[in-house]
């Protein structure tokens, strides 16, 4: 009997439910016999970079994610899209008249429930026209079916997820995206993709796709730009964990024209935010931009960079888990990002710096006149107000040689001083540790279980903390469980305790009161019980 063929390079597979794709087929010196070499999408399951005994066979996108393995039976190739879609979503009808239990998938087999007239449900099922969304995600599928067969079954499929799937090259895609003539969203997270055979496909294959996610696909900034020059409905674009440290290509700018509103640039390594600039300038439609978990720690001012700086029309902004210190950098984004109504600082080391800790949101409200959410929660007109006027009470009593000094290290100093009509001259000295970020809260306990306990002796000796008045109830809740070092990922809810020793809820528990200021429930002084569910 003849040997089977070797597998081609580019295509995938999966051993063990461990995916991978061919980079070498052939003989290995020293050894008997031919080999597959194989890189590995999870790094840890390789052993080295392609390379044995000093000779190098092929390359990997990733160090050590290599390994050379025999051609073996077990190897899983994959499957149509048709066939996976069938298998997974129709359930063909039993012929049982009565009711059936059904085992719920998430129990492990220790939870049955029954239900009615499942031959019915599986019918309706069976009828793929009825599917708008699919998920086949892990399904291994790996090439596209005979032309015309999936229009014909599921004409109306809106939005297709084939992460992690076996599919080899972006001419597979195109092909299966050519039976989706409504395709609006693509989710092609964890795979690695052969690019595009010729550079001529027909635009009309992605006419109405609106939604590309590829996350962790490992593509290029210009392999991705190659992509959607091909999509001109796109307007939300998914590219996190793909190791992009530069965003390079050949089209400076980005490509012309493009509709894109939304990307996400979550845990890259991008490390230097005038490149990111550079390379995203031209999209003029580009509202939202997550950067967080990337490896940038400075926002340079026009001063710094040497010239006057091109601002972008971005109004939401993920700095989150980036490594943020300073606060010129905040400074720099109104230039930048002069239309800028969200940001995200979370995680950054300027908001984890303990001199910040209880001052950060303020100063960063003050020092964005045009931000409205900040972290997720919205910033008021009556917050803005009290951020701004602490703010000046703050800057003016720092020591400067001169006005001008002042003025660099706060950009914003003259134009609040002329809102409030106030100098720093005129503004009088606080008593010692009496300024707004010392308002509100003096005592918090944390204690377990959802309501006080009666006995008041119980109670944990109080941690001494402030808060403004003005700061939603989301944000008290999340800084109070971090001063009082509770566990992380607990819940909590808080309670004020009124003069008679009874307690009073702050907040509905559903959580419909967390964008409402503190003050609306506690007074100047007050006691607060965190309680931890």
């Amino acid at each position: 009997m003849a040997a089977a063929p070797l597998p081609s390079i580019g295509t995938r597979i999966s051993l063990q439910d461990s995916l991978g794709t061919i980079r070498y087929t052939g003989p290995i010196d020293g050894t008997n016999g031919l080999w597959l070499g194989v890189e590995w999408d999870d790094p840890v399951r390789g052993k080295h970079d392609g390379v044995k005994d000093g000779k190098r066979y092929f390359d990997c996108l990733v160090s050590g994610a290599g390994s050379f393995i025999r051609p073996t039976a077990h190897l899983d190739y994959g499957r149509s899209f048709l066939t996976a879609l069938v298998d997974k979503y129709v359930d063909l009808p039993q012929g049982f008249a009565g009711n059936e239990f059904v085992v719920l998938g998430s129990s492990k087999g220790a939870i049955q429930v029954e239900a009615v007239n499942m031959d019915k449900i599986r019918g309706k099922f069976s009828d793929l026209e009825r599917l708008r969304e699919v998920s086949l995600d892990r399904e291994r599928v790996a090439r596209a079916d005979e032309s015309g067969s999936v229009k014909e079954r599921c004409l109306n499929l809106r939005a297709v997820d084939l992460s992690f799937s076996l599919v080899p090259s972006w001419d597979v895609i195109a092909l299966i995206a050519s039976e989706l003539p409504f395709l609006e969203r693509l989710v092609l997270n964890n795979n690695r993709f052969q690019p595009f055979s010729t550079s001529d496909l027909n635009t009309q294959l992605f006419q109405r796709l609106t939604e590309l996610q590829l996350s962790g696909t490992l593509m290029s900034w210009q392999a991705m730009l190659d992509v959607i020059a091909r999509m001109p409905a796109l307007k939300h674009l998914e590219m996190g964990y793909n190791r992009l440290s530069t965003l390079d290509s050949d089209q400076s700018g980005g490509p012309e024209g493009t509709g894109l509103e939304l990307i996400n640039f979550d845990s890259n390594q991008l490390s230097h935010w005038d490149g990111i600039c550079h390379s995203l300038r031209s999209m003029k439609q580009l509202e939202r931009v997550i950067l967080s978990g990337n490896t940038f720690s400075i926002i340079p001012s026009a001063e710094e960079m040497g010239h006057s700086i091109e601002s972008l029309p971005w109004r939401f902004l993920s700095l989150s888990s980036t490594r943020i210190s300073s606060w010129a950098s905040v400074d720099a984004l109104s230039a930048w990002c002069p239309r800028l109504e969200g940001l995200s600082l979370y995680g950054t080391p300027l908001v984890d710096n303990p001199e910040n800790a209880r001052v950060w949101r303020q100063v960063a409200v003050a020092r964005l006149p045009s931000l409205r959410i900040l972290d997720g929660a919205p910033v008021s007109a009556r917050q803005r107000s009290d951020a701004e006027l602490f703010y000046i009470s703050m800057v003016a009593r720092i020591e400067y040689k001169s006005e001008e000094e002042r003025y660099r290290a706060h950009p914003r100093w003259n134009v609040l001083c002329q809102k409030y009509g106030t100098t720093a001259e005129a503004l009088p000295a606080a008593p010692k540790g009496e300024t707004l970020s010392s308002r509100l809260i003096r005592a918090a306990r944390l204690i377990s279980g959802s309501t006080p306990p009666t006995n008041a002796a119980s109670f944990p000796a109080p941690t001494t903390t402030r808060v403004l008045p003005t700061m939603p109830l989301r944000l008290v809740r999340l800084k109070l469980l971090k001063v009082l070092k509770a566990p992380r990922g607990v819940t909590a809810e808080l309670w004020k305790r009124m003069a008679d020793d009874s307690f009073s809820r702050i907040g509905d528990s559903d959580g419909s009161d967390d964008a409402r200021e503190i003050e609306w429930w506690v007074d100047d002084g007050d006691e607060v019980v965190v309680c931890v569910l």
